[in-house]
C-alpha cells in the first residue's frame, strides 16, 4: 500500500515575497544606479550580519520601545539571545565602536535587508531592503546637507522629479514640547505620538496624547506649534520668536539655519521645514528629515543626526548623521510613474541549436561570451520555430541561426526579432556586428 504524503500548502511567510527574474532584473538596475551615485559622492560599502546579539538591538536609547516590539528575536541552539536587525544604523554604530581605528569622517553606504514585524500593506513588508548612507565623525551641518543632497541626487537620477524633503530638528521639537509644560522624561512619549500624525491625523494624535495623561491645554499648545508652516526662513523666524519666551533653543535654531544655507549652496531646492516631523526612533538628537514622493506610499527616504548612539556601545561620543532609502517604496513609486521597463531576460543574443550543429553553436557562444556579449542557446534540440518563440518570449532581440549551409559557407544568419529582419554575415565578423549595436 502506497502511503500518501501530506500536501504542503505553499506560501512565503506573511510580509515576505519571492522575486522572479523579471522583477529581479529591474531591482538590480535600480540598485546599480543607487550604488553608483553613493560612490560618486564618496561613500564606501560595508556589510553586516543579518543577525545581531539581541543585547545590541535592545540597548537603551538605541531604537526605542515601539521598534523593539517589532524586532524579530529568538534563542540560538546554544541559548544565546539573537535578533534580526531592524535597521542598518544600529549595526553601523556597533561597527564603529568595534573599530576605533577607522579614519574619520567615515562615509559608508550599506544596501541590505532588514526585518520588522509590523503591519503589511503596499510597499510595506516585514522583510525589506534599505539603502543607507551615513557620515560618522562630523558634527557639522555640512554632513547633514551632504547626505540629503546625495539622496536627492539619487532620486533625480532614477527619474523621480516630484518629491519634497521635510526637515525638522529634534532639539527644537523637544524644546517646544517642554515649554508647553511637559516634563523632560515624558518628551519622548509626546514625540512618538506626533510621529503617527501621517497615519492617524491631527485628531488621532490629540486623542492619543490626552489618553496618555497630558492635559488638553498642553496638547493644544503643542499641536498649534507643529501647524506652523511657510517658507523655511519664515518658519525658523516664527519658531525663534516663540522659543525666546521660554529660554530659546539656540543650538537647534543655529543647526537648522546652517542646514538651510548649505542645502541651498548644494542646489537642493525641494525642501521645507515641517515642525510636525518627529521620526519614531529614539536615537535622533538633532536634524531629522524625510523624503515624500506621493500619497499612499509615505516616505521613500528618511534619516537624521544621532550624535549619542555610538557612545552606547563605545563609551565615547562620536557625532553621526545619515539617511536611508526604502528600496521597496522607491520601486513602487517608479512603477506608478512608469519609470521602469520590465525585462524578462538580460540575454542579448540567442543561438539556435540542433543536434547536428552543437559543436558549431558552442564555438559561437564562446566567442560572443568572451567578448562580453550576454549569450544563451537551447539545450533541448527543439525545432527552429520553437526556439524562435522561446527567444521572443524572453524579449531577446537577436537570434543567431547556423545550419549546414551556413557552416559550409562559414557564415551565420542573424535575425532581428524586433524588426523581423534577417541578414547573413561571416562568422569572423559576428563580434563586430554586435559591438556596432553596443551589446
Amino acid at each position: 500500500m502506497i502511503k500518501m504524503l501530506k500536501k504542503i500548502k505553499l506560501s512565503t511567510p506573511k510580509g515576505t515575497r519571492d522575486f522572479l527574474p523579471e522583477e529581479m532584473i529591474m531591482r538590480q538596475e535600480v540598485l546599480d544606479k543607487i550604488r553608483s551615485i553613493f560612490e560618486l559622492f564618496g561613500f564606501s560599502p560595508i556589510e553586516t550580519p543579518a543577525i545581531e546579539n539581541f543585547e545590541i538591538l535592545s540597548a537603551k536609547d538605541a531604537g526605542g520601545e515601539e521598534i523593539l516590539k517589532e524586532t524579530y528575536n529568538f534563542e540560538d541552539k546554544a541559548g544565546r539571545k539573537i535578533g534580526l536587525r531592524y535597521d542598518l544604523t544600529v549595526p553601523l554604530a556597533r561597527v564603529v565602536a568595534m573599530n576605533p581605528g577607522l579614519n574619520l569622517p567615515f562615509k559608508r553606504y550599506q544596501i541590505q535587508n532588514v526585518w520588522r514585524y509590523g503591519d503589511v500593506a503596499k510597499a510595506r513588508l516585514r522583510e525589506f531592503l534599505q539603502a543607507d548612507i551615513d557620515i560618522v565623525g562630523s558634527d557639522s551641518m555640512l554632513a547633514d546637507a551632504e547626505v540629503i543632497s546625495c539622496a536627492c541626487f539619487t532620486l533625480e537620477s532614477l527619474g523621480i522629479k516630484n518629491f519634497i524633503v521635510r526637515i525638522n530638528n529634534r532639539k527644537i521639537l523637544s524644546s517646544i514640547v517642554k515649554s508647553a509644560g511637559v516634563e523632560e522624561e515624558m518628551v519622548i512619549d509626546v514625540l512618538r505620538s506626533i510621529d503617527k500624525l501621517d497615519k492617524i491625523g491631527i485628531n488621532g494624535v490629540k486623542k492619543e496624547l490626552i489618553e496618555k495623561g497630558f492635559k488638553e491645554n498642553v496638547v493644544e499648545k503643542i499641536l498649534d506649534f507643529i501647524k506652523i508652516c511657510g517658507e523655511p526662513e519664515e518658519v525658523v523666524k516664527n519658531v525663534e520668536d516663540i522659543l525666546k519666551k521660554s529660554g530659546g533653543c539656540k543650538d537647534g535654531i543655529d543647526e537648522i539655519k546652517m542646514l538651510i544655507e548649505y542645502l541651498k549652496k548644494m542646489d537642493v531646492k525641494n525642501f521645507k521645514i515641517d515642525l510636525s516631523l518627529a521620526r519614531g526612533l529614539d536615537y535622533y538628537t538633532g536634524p531629522i528629515f524625510e523624503v515624500f514622493a506621493e500619497e499612499g506610499i509615505g516616505s521613500i527616504a528618511a534619516g537624521g543626526r544621532y550624535d549619542k548612539l555610538i557612545s552606547i556601545f563605545s563609551g565615547k561620543e562620536i557625532p553621526a548623521t545619515g539617511i536611508s532609502l526604502g528600496v521597496e517604496r522607491l520601486i513602487e513609486v517608479m512603477k506608478d510613474r512608469k519609470l521602469l521597463k520590465l525585462k524578462k531576460s538580460k540575454t542579448k543574443v540567442f543561438v539556435v541549436c540542433v543536434k547536428e550543429n552543437v559543436e558549431n553553436v558552442i564555438e559561437i557562444v564562446k566567442i560572443l561570451r568572451k567578448n562580453n556579449i550576454p549569450t544563451d542557446f537551447d539545450f533541448r534540440a527543439r525545432k527552429l520555430t520553437k526556439q524562435l518563440e522561446y527567444a521572443d518570449s524572453l524579449g531577446i532581440r537577436y537570434v543567431v541561426i547556423i545550419g549546414p549551409n551556413e557552416i559550409k559557407n562559414k557564415k551565420v544568419k542573424i535575425r532581428d526579432m524586433l524588426k523581423r529582419e534577417e541578414r547573413e554575415i561571416e562568422i569572423e565578423k559576428i563580434v563586430d556586428f554586435f559591438k556596432k549595436y553596443n551589446l
